[in-house]
């Protein structure tokens, strides 16, 4: 053993307080001389991973709340869940989970906003499982289409109405399916009766996208 130091993990709350656990942790030797590290860190299983400040638990929400609902809303939750966690962490972790090598049958792709109306990225999800697959640094045709070419066997891709997927998926993926995901026919029909409603002088109020 090499010595021991004091390493603090912030927890899930605990009846709506903030939770520190603080763990007294060994460091080791490595005795192998073909191995580039001197010393290492022994891990807590199911709660510790190397260089990370939360345990595994909240690590696992704060990535679902990514997930569902980006960074700054997920923010606002995070704030009044009582969890430590901005939007710059939370898009974080959107970029860790390595891509596969094959994309899935049905594969989602969308933009998403790291820095609205500054910077925008490409999100890739399995839709059949509900998992993040890849984020990509911009929403550019040519980087959709070399993550495609990289891994093929996506059979439908679900995507939003710009023209700039669809001329990545006609290039790098000519035989898979594409279709409009829900929320944007949803967006189209309601344009539809907008345009519909001011033509024909009715009297309809817009209502959300999404009911």
């Amino acid at each position: 053993m090499h010595s021991t130091y004091r390493r603090n993990l912030s927890e899930r709350p605990l009846g709506g307080q903030k939770l520190v656990v603080r763990l007294l942790v060994r460091r080791f030797f490595c005795d192998r001389k073909s191995c580039a590290r001197r010393t290492f860190v022994e891990q807590v299983d199911r709660l510790t991973e190397h260089r990370c400040r939360s345990s595994l638990g909240l690590k696992e929400w704060l990535t679902t709340v990514a997930v569902e609902l980006g960074g700054r809303p997920g923010e606002r939750l995070c704030r009044k869940l009582n969890l430590a966690a901005g939007r710059t962490r939370l898009l974080a972790l959107l970029e860790e989970p390595p891509a596969p090598e094959r994309a899935p049958r049905v594969l989602g792709v969308d933009e998403f906003a790291f820095r609205r109306g500054r910077r925008y990225g490409t999100i890739l999800v399995d839709v059949e499982t509900d998992r993040v697959v890849d984020v990509l640094p911009d929403r550019t045709s040519e980087t959709f289409a070399t993550w495609l070419t990289a891994h093929p066997g996506a059979e439908i891709i679900c995507r939003d109405r710009a023209s700039t997927y669809t001329k990545a998926i006609k290039e790098a993926a000519p035989a898979a399916l594409e279709i409009a995901d829900r929320w944007h026919l949803l967006q189209v029909r309601r344009e539809a009766l907008i345009d519909r409603a001011e033509v024909g002088d009715l009297r309809l109020r817009p209502v959300a996208a999404g009911r």
